[in-house]
């Protein structure tokens, strides 16, 4: 175990800016940019890396080819939806930026520093063949599968977005030395039902959810699995439409909202504090610019 040390990073890219998405798409550009003004006097913010070479490690060929594609041959101000992800002419390079930006997080907790990749499109419904749920690359499994090769004894992927990771547990469910954590809005899509996979712990609650009971089942179930599944290094996938902000302004579109404050994120850092594994985290959900604000800085300011 290693105590975590020095200032934690912000790894961010302005190039996200340049995926375009339909007005009625909540992952608009702007949540991340007006959390951004508010954050900058207390973060230190370093720019993202092009991750692009690091897609084969959980995409296939044809996906990623298929990507490339679909981005290069849109016109400027175009936008290609599929299903519920749009693709604009610079889709392909922004969630390349957002890959770098997870690596170099995972390469600071390697090195005991804590750091927030601060990106979109976010990653955890990203499966290897095929796109979804405003996720393009998977983030964090491509970061985990980094780590992997780079000889890490064991990673625990935690997520704590209000819906499932279905993309993530699809890598967890075919890779050793890897295990899935999550707490989740209970009859939300991907999955509303007590589907269990392999190597993941998914716990439902209901919509509504609030600090208190939210603290309490990180305190018994999530303080367990870290001491039982005893990680080399502990990824988090930040979803902060967790967050009370989100539920004002989302729950008719998600159909189903928790209402959670910066006291519950604070409380799971201060859990992964306390086991003395290294870790980092992305951001995934979260579409209110005020949502992202509370838990990122959560992650910044120990209260």
């Amino acid at each position: 175990m290693i105590i975590m040390n020095s200032e934690p990073v912000l790894i961010y890219s302005p190039l996200h800016i340049n995926h375009k998405v339909s007005l009625d798409c909540p992952d608009q550009p702007e949540r991340l940019d007006e959390a951004l003004e508010e954050l900058i006097d207390i973060v230190t913010v370093q720019d993202a890396p092009n991750g692009e070479e690091y897609l084969p490690l959980f995409h296939t060929p044809d996906y990623i080819h298929k990507v490339r594609t679909i981005c290069n041959e849109l016109g400027r101000g175009e936008i290609n939806t599929i299903i519920d992800n749009c693709f604009s002419q610079s889709t392909y390079q922004a969630a390349c930026y957002a890959v770098g930006a997870t690596i170099e997080a995972a390469k600071y907790a390697q090195h005991a520093r804590r750091a927030f990749a601060f990106v979109r499109p976010p990653g955890h419904h990203a499966w290897s063949d095929k796109e979804g749920g405003f996720c393009v690359f998977n983030n964090v499994a491509i970061a985990t599968e980094f780590l992997r090769q780079q000889g890490e004894r064991k990673i625990l992927i935690i997520d704590v977005d209000l819906h499932l990771g279905d993309g993530t547990i699809e890598y967890v469910t075919k890779t050793p030395n890897t295990s899935y954590f999550s707490i989740n809005c209970a009859g939300l899509w991907p999955h509303g039902d007590q589907d269990q996979f392999e190597r993941c712990e998914n716990i439902f609650l209901p919509s509504g959810t609030s600090d208190a009971r939210y603290i309490q089942v990180l305190e018994r179930r999530l303080t367990k699995t870290i001491e039982r599944e005893n990680p080399s290094i502990i990824a988090v996938s930040a979803g902060f439409d967790t967050c009370v902000h989100d539920s004002n302004t989302f729950e008719e579109t998600f159909g189903g909202s928790f209402n959670l404050t910066s006291d519950s994120y604070q409380a799971l850092w201060k859990i992964l504090d306390r086991s003395l594994i290294p870790y980092f985290a992305v951001l995934e959900g979260g579409y209110d610019p005020l949502s992202i604000m509370d838990g990122v800085e959560s992650f910044f300011n120990r209260e």
